[in-house]
C-alpha cells in the first residue's frame, strides 16, 4: 500500500531508540525525509546513519533537549532549512518521576509538566504555521496507556499525558478545516529500552526477578506478549499518511488488549 508520504517532511522526537526510532524508520521507508532528534549525539548519529542506509531516504539528526524552548525552535528551523517545510510531527517525550500521590512533591509535578506537556505545546506551536501554509499536516502524539488507565505509580505521567490527549483533540477540532489532522496513540508495554527499564524498576521495588515481572506484564494483554516497536510505528505511519485522511481527533490504545474497558 502506497501511503503517499514520498517527499513529505517529518520531525520525529526521541528517535534515537525505541518507539521514536521505529516511527522514524517507518516514515523513512515510505519515502519521507525525516528530522530525528534526541539528546545523546552519538546514539542519534548512529541511528540516523542506520535509517538512511536501510531506507535510502534523507535523514537529518538534530541534537535536542525537548525541555528547552530554544532547542525546539532550532530543531524545526534546521528541518525547514534542510527540507523547506515540516509536514508531519510525531511527538514523543521523556518519562516523568514515578510514585504514589503521597510521595510526590511540587518539584516532581513541575518537572512532569515541563518534561511531558509543555514540550508538546511548544512543538505544536512551532510546526503548525508551516502546516497551515501548505494546507496539509499530520500530528501524532505518542503518550501512554496511562491516559486510559491512570494511577500509581504512573500518576504524573497519567495527568500530563492526558493533558496531551486533550490538547490533541482540541487542535484536531481547530485545525481540521486547514487540512491538519491530529491524533494520539497510547502504547501499553512494548519491548523497548524504556519498557525494559520499567520492568527492571518494578523488579527492584518488589524484590522479584526481571523474568517474573516481564512474564506478568506480557500476560496482562489478551495476546500474551509485549508489543514490538514496529507494530506501533505502522499505525503512526498510517495516521501520518494520505490513506489516513479521515482519521483525526482520536485517542488510540495500542496495548494488545491490556485495557479492558469498552472506550
Amino acid at each position: 500500500m502506497d501511503l503517499g508520504l514520498n517527499q513529505k517532511v517529518a520531525v520525529v522526537c526521541a528517535a534515537s531508540k525505541g518507539l521514536g526510532r521505529a516511527c522514524a524508520t517507518a516514515l523513512a521507508h515510505e519515502g519521507a525525509s525525516v528530522v530525528v532528534c534526541a539528546r545523546n549525539e552519538q546514539e542519534l548519529n548512529e541511528t540516523a546513519a542506520a535509517i538512511r542506509a536501510e531506507s535510502g531516504s534523507q535523514i537529518l539528526p538534530v541534537v535536542c533537549d525537548l525541555t528547552k524552548e530554544e532547542d525546539i525552535e532550532r530543531l524545526v528551523e534546521r528541518g525547514v532549512e534542510e527540507f523547506g517545510t515540516v509536514d508531519i510531527l510525531v511527538t514523543n517525550v521523556g518519562h516523568p518521576q514515578m510514585g504514589a500521590f503521597s510521595d510526590l512533591t511540587d518539584g516532581g509535578w513541575q518537572e512532569g509538566y515541563e518534561g511531558v506537556l509543555l514540550p508538546v505545546i511548544r512543538l505544536c506551536r512551532t510546526v503548525i504555521p508551516h502546516m497551515q501554509q501548505a494546507n496539509w499536516g499530520r500530528i501524532v502524539h505518542i503518550t501512554s496507556i496511562a491516559v486510559r488507565e491512570p494511577g500509581t505509580p504512573y500518576l504524573i505521567s497519567s495527568v500530563f499525558r492526558a493533558g496531551v490527549a486533550a490538547l490533541s483533540k482540541s487542535l484536531a477540532n481547530e485545525l481540521g478545516p486547514a487540512g491538519i489532522l491530529v491524533n494520539t496513540v497510547c502504547p501499553g508495554p512494548f519491548r523497548t529500552p524504556l519498557g525494559e527499564e520499567l520492568i527492571r524498576r518494578a523488579a527492584a521495588a518488589q524484590n522479584r526477578s526481571y523474568a517474573e515481572i516481564e512474564s506478568e506484564t506480557a500476560e496482562a494483554s489478551v495476546i500474551g506478549r509485549m508489543g514490538e516497536a514496529e507494530e506501533l510505528a505502522a499505525l503512526v505511519a498510517l495516521l501520518c499518511s494520505e490513506r489516513g485522511g479521515n482519521i483525526t481527533g482520536q485517542v488510540m490504545t495500542v496495548d494488545g488488549g491490556a485495557a479492558r474497558g469498552l472506550f
